[in-house]
């Protein structure tokens, strides 16, 4: 999955476009350089943003992304994932050609899961645990709630009318808004088998993230060996989906991964 940011404040330049016609270029990339989907998003939710105070109006984010998605639909033949948490730019994106929702919030806007339920695709319920939170000294105790707060989501998409098989989660790795601290996001990869066991694929979202840069003391634009061996090692443990910035680079890693998995 790769990704494309509809917004001025992303956290990595690379995937940020101004405008439609910049995010269709992009798109065309990522689809020669072997993405299956393409993540559209117009909020960003990167570490120096607090989202629970400081949210895109509903009509800012239609207009960042559903012209994206109608001219991407339009001209390359890939999937399309919305990353949104308004049912209104989800059914406006679904109704547009997206295949897919990506909510990080998990559906827990009013109308989110009605709206999900009846745009009937699949959706990404990611665990968030928001901002200035304390993380716990315990990692155990930290990978025991993301997993409860996900199974408590599975069973509110279910009870809203969402097919089990449209039902994907992401167990949230990431500083800032997503609450954990690196140790806790390297226990979550490391134990990732205990989510896979919940029985919903899993995506999983490292690229270029805050903990690479502090353990190996590298700025955004220098994470592509940590993420290209976190993306790795999440396929291994059994992700279905990497959402990444480096197409090409990943779909690379993973091909030779999967070349000796196969012998």
């Amino acid at each position: 999955m790769g990704v494309i940011n509809i917004t001025p404040d992303s956290f990595y330049a690379g995937s940020r476009c101004q405008n439609a016609d910049q995010a269709l270029k992009l798109a065309e990339l990522m689809h020669k350089e072997g993405a299956d989907i393409i993540d559209i998003g117009g909020e960003a939710t990167n570490p120096k943003l607090d989202v629970s105070v400081s949210q895109v109006s509903v009509q800012e984010e239609l207009d960042r992304v559903v012209k994206v998605v109608e001219l991407i639909k339009a001209h390359v033949p890939i999937q399309i994932s919305v990353d949104t948490s308004k049912p209104e730019v989800m059914e406006a994106a679904v109704k547009t050609g997206a295949d897919m929702i990506n909510d990080q919030r998990s559906l827990t806007f009013p109308g989110a899961l009605e709206m999900a339920a009846k745009l009937n695709v699949p959706v990404c319920l990611m665990h968030m645990f928001g901002l200035n939170r304390k993380p716990y000294e315990d990692c155990a105790l930290t990978l025991q709630e993301v997993k409860s707060y996900l199974e408590q989501r599975i069973k509110a998409a279910l009870d809203a009318g969402i097919k089990p098989d449209h039902i994907i989660i992401d167990p949230g790795f990431g500083h800032g808004n997503y609450g954990k601290s690196t140790t806790e996001n390297l226990f979550i990869l490391k134990n990732l088998e205990q989510v896979i066991e919940i029985g919903c694929p899993v995506m999983v979202g490292l690229s270029r993230k805050t903990l690479i840069g502090e353990i190996l003391n590298v700025k955004v634009e220098e994470r592509l060996a940590g993420s290209l061996c976190l993306a790795i090692l999440a396929a291994i443990k059994g992700a279905q989906i990497l959402r990444v910035h480096d197409v090409k680079e990943t779909a690379e890693a993973i091909r030779m991964l999967m070349a000796v998995q196969t012998v």
